[in-house]
């Protein structure tokens, strides 16, 4: 139904479809997205202990620099190159330091956004000959870090060949191990990939390629410290490990008490160990097993295979604030020959009293939104997250975080709820305006749900077994605030985060992207929140006609006399008029825009103690 945006204004993107019990919602397309260090959390945790005695057959860490005898090659790498780096990198969507490898130093690095036009790169370094004498099991260990954008088939791989040109007996191993499109890897993320289906007995020479692939077109590949080694008899590796809400499959960070539910769990388990691991299982660890430690049904694994293992669910206690520590590890009767890739670690998640949040809460936020890169010229976008609800509940109001570009002051924003449980969006309420002030960067605004003719607030029914999706939405260079990894397209239960441009009639049915850089935009069931951009309860107002040709009648009614100051903005912020009016009572004032260009404007009330804004069309 959607697609998925990777940017701070990056790319991602998809489409909508059912599932099972949860709502699948599946993208294509990812956008580019700014790495913001402060707000990424990375769910692998893998490192590696060193390699055993007389394991290894061959290794290379590029302490001399890129080695004899190695090559490096391409279809479409339009310029960019494989290259020996030591330092930070960066760029307009990049901002990361180099690979924290065991040997530190020099490593290979590919930086795919450093290159004018930026295009869907291809490109490779080959090993000279590594000799092999027989071994019956052969595996290849390297350390990496990466991130790779924008197509969802983009891959980074292996490659194994017994033949110097690849021309012939080639083998192809993936490297990016479930990473998700657009998000950072582990640092670094160490990879055991068995290659004894093309080395294993092998008396001779094989050769190793690492290939950057086509579709890929933006962020780099790190990659450092290869060995090949004799195959361990026991290694299991765990990956695209997975917790979520039972209903939507969705990882919530804050769950209100009313809308609690099972959290479910699993994770993929591969051998690339030489020998059978009997008794493999996956525990569902929560706080170090003092809460819960949920094991899946053992299973024997044998070599080169995978299987998805999933612990039983567990269901939090509604205590509220209670931080629960997750992570998936995954065992067997043996001891394991790199324990580190056996684990993924999760951002805590805990009960609430009232909010409902995907992001992280991350108190250094960072920058998502702003300008659409070219070539589109739109602006105007909306960006939020998806939520299942178990329990019939009135939501009041819905947070936003403002990023901490200070482009944001003076921009307006509102938020928007939209039931997402049919094939279309249908729109539910919206908030009142908000214009942003410095004050409010970094900083947390909560937006009332409003009547759309009284403009007072006004609570919305949920209903249990729906689907909803709740967006902040901007007319010009806005950026919300982002906080944690949301699923990408491919991931259970779907896309998580989700942006979206004009026309802007419906989500799911024009230009939208999925977002891994979670918008902060949460659901508030207090129903005493109290959005900072209310006119108080002795004050209402309404607006007609709305849109019109330039003129419109304002109906203000004040319990008590009271001087309010009106305000129009243009779509840039620019004051267009201003107007001090007395009210006592019901007072009925008009303000002419005729004379002004078509397009969006912006009235503001103010009775000097708060204020209220809302959206004028000239048609």
């Amino acid at each position: 139904m959607k697609k998925i945006y990777l940017c701070a204004v990056a790319l991602s993107i998809g489409s909508f479809s059912f599932g099972q019990s949860a709502l699948q919602k599946t993208f294509s397309d990812a956008q580019l997205e700014i790495y913001n260090p402060a707000s990424d959390v990375s769910i692998k945790t893998n490192n590696i202990n060193s390699k055993a005695p007389g394991d290894t057959i061959w290794s290379e860490d590029f302490t001399g620099g890129f080695p004899a005898g190695w090559t490096k090659g391409g279809t479409t790498n339009n310029g960019a190159d494989w290259v020996i780096n030591s330092a930070p990198i960066s760029a307009t969507y990049t901002n990361t330091g180099p690979i924290a490898s065991t040997s530190g130093g020099n490593h290979m690095l590919f930086f795919g956004e450093t290159i004018t036009p930026i295009a869907d790169r291809d490109a490779y370094f080959q090993t000279s000959a590594i000799a092999l004498t027989g071994q019956p099991a052969v595996t290849v260990i390297f350390q990496e870090k990466f991130r790779l954008c924008c197509a969802s088939a983009a891959q980074l791989n292996l490659v194994v060949s017994t033949d110097p040109t690849f021309a012939t007996n080639v083998q192809t191993y993936d490297a990016r191990g479930g990473v998700a499109i657009n998000a950072m890897s582990a640092d670094p993320l160490v990879k055991s990939i068995n290659i004894s289906a093309i080395a294993g007995g092998v008396t001779g020479n094989i050769y190793l390629r690492f290939h950057w692939a086509s579709g890929a077109s933006h962020y780099f590949w790190m990659v450092d410290d290869i060995a090949v080694i004799e195959t361990p008899s026991n290694d299991l590796v765990g990956f695209n490990g997975f917790y979520g809400s039972q209903l939507g499959e969705l990882p919530y960070t804050r769950i209100p008490v009313a809308q609690n539910q099972p959290i479910i769990f699993s994770q993929e388990v591969t051998n690339v160990g030489a020998a059978t691991q009997t008794n493999t299982i996956v525990t569902a660890s929560i706080n170090s097993g003092a809460v819960y430690a949920g094991t899946s049904t053992p299973i024997n694994l044998p070599t080169l295979t995978s299987d998805s293992l999933s612990p039983p669910a567990f269901t939090p206690a509604t205590t509220v604030g209670v931080a629960h520590n997750l992570e998936l590890i995954v065992s067997s009767d043996f001891t394991d020959f790199t324990p580190g890739d056996n684990v993924e670690v999760f951002p805590p998640f805990e009960i609430s009293q009232y909010i409902y949040a995907l992001d992280d809460f991350s108190a250094t936020p960072g920058n998502g939104g702003g300008p659409r890169p070219a070539p589109s010229t739109s602006v105007e976008y909306e960006a939020g997250n998806f939520f299942d609800i178990v329990a019939n509940q009135d939501v009041y109001s819905i947070d936003v975080v403002i990023g901490t570009n200070p482009a944001n002051v003076g921009q307006t924003i509102d938020a928007v709820l939209y039931d997402a449980s049919g094939a279309n969006f249908v729109e539910l309420g919206r908030t009142n305006f908000y214009t942003v002030t410095s004050a409010d960067l970094g900083q947390k605004v909560t937006l009332n749900l409003v009547n759309g003719t009284t403009q007072l607030p006004q609570e919305i029914s949920l209903t249990a077994g729906s689907f909803y999706f709740a967006a902040v939405h901007c007319f010009t260079e806005f950026y919300y605030g982002t906080s944690g990894r949301s699923p990408d397209n491919t991931s259970r239960g779907g896309t998580a985060s989700l942006i979206f441009y004009p026309n802007m009639t419906n989500p799911n049915t024009n230009e939208n992207f999925f977002t891994t850089q979670t918008p902060m935009v949460r659901m508030n069931f207090d129903p005493n929140s109290v959005g900072i951009n209310e006119i108080d309860n002795n004050t209402s107002f309404s607006v007609y006609p709305n849109p019109s040709k330039g003129d419109f009648n304002i109906n203000l009614n004040s319990q008590k006399a009271e001087m309010l100051t009106l305000t129009v903005n243009n779509i840039v912020g620019q004051t267009v008029m201003t107007k001090q009016v007395r009210v006592a009572g019901q007072t009925n004032e008009t303000i002419s825009l005729a004379g002004f260009d078509k397009g969006v404007y912006f009235l503001t009330i103010d009775n000097n103690k708060e204020k209220q804004t809302v959206k004028l069309i000239v048609e």
